[in-house]
């Protein structure tokens, strides 16, 4: 069965629990792409072990979709059918991988499913969950990729760099007539941001609560890229762009009232609106 299967992840300044959290999932492949993201510092000796482990690293941080695209060319080259992307802080316990690859295999529509994704935790399945979904979009970490529907989708848009890449990807399948799959008796483990205790600029910062915050240069590329996702699909996909931009204006709204750095964030969110009038895309030129 793993024969069918590759996987890949995108390495930025990896702890000791991101390299542990390969180990989930590396015997379950046949293959497993490493790319690594942190300038100045090559990780390549923490994977020299391991037979089945292919490591690329340029002293460059080439961001999320040229990394996406570069392991699923690879993998097509290597003749693997899918390509199980992860993220650094995200694992799998043993049966529910091998449950997630039998179902993509017995799945009955395998020529239409473009992406298959997972629920992120146990405490999201009871017993109403049904087998699997139709999606709107689905996240990178432990998404697997049909390849061999890659290239009529088009690959990765590498004019986003981060943030909103996985979203583009199913939205650009959605527009081919192709579906997003999310099984949703079937979890793994995915870090979710951390909350820390934070005023509003609305209440002068006097009464805090526990929220997810980003920087401000996530709020950037947040930002920018929402308007450009909007732009390119909004006649194609109106209903669910309209979700989409709502749900990423509350998202960056959130991020700009709790802020401890409000005229930062508002400055890069200003930068975000020019760049993408002056079609500046990819990675931020400061």
């Amino acid at each position: 069965m793993k024969n069918n299967f590759a996987a890949c992840v995108i390495l930025y300044n990896p702890k000791k629990e991101d390299i542990a959290n390969i180990l989930t999932y590396v015997n379950k492949v046949k293959k497993v792409y490493i790319f690594e993201n942190t300038e100045g510092k090559s990780n390549e000796n923490l994977f020299q072990n391991f037979e089945n482990v292919s490591y690329f690293w340029n002293n460059d941080n080439k961001g999320i979709a040229i990394r996406l695209n570069e392991a699923c060319k690879k993998a097509i080259s290597d003749d693997f059918d899918y390509l199980l992307t992860m993220d650094q802080d995200s694992s799998f316990i043993e049966e529910n991988i091998d449950q997630y690859f039998n179902a993509i295999l017995n799945f009955k529509e395998k020529e239409k499913a473009a992406v298959y994704g997972l629920e992120y935790a146990e405490n999201d399945i009871n017993d109403r969950t049904p087998e699997y979904i139709e999606v709107d979009h689905l996240i990178t970490s432990a998404s697997i990729i049909n390849l061999k529907l890659f290239n009529e989708i088009g690959g990765f848009d590498e004019n986003l760099f981060i943030d909103g890449v996985d979203i583009e990807y199913c939205y650009s399948a959605l527009s081919k007539g192709f579906k997003n799959i999310k099984f949703g008796r079937i979890f793994f483990n995915h870090t979710l941001g951390i909350r820390t205790k934070r005023g509003s600029v609305f209440t002068l910062y006097l009464f805090k609560k526990y929220v997810s915050v980003h920087s401000s240069l996530r709020v950037y590329y947040m930002h920018r890229n929402m308007l450009y996702i909007k732009n390119k699909y909004g006649k194609l996909l109106p209903e669910i762009i309209y979700k989409f931009v709502k749900n990423q204006s509350y998202h960056i709204s959130k991020n700009i009232k709790y802020s401890n750095e409000l005229f930062t964030v508002l400055k890069y969110k200003r930068k975000a609106f020019d760049d993408y009038k002056n079609n500046k895309m990819g990675k931020i030129i400061e």
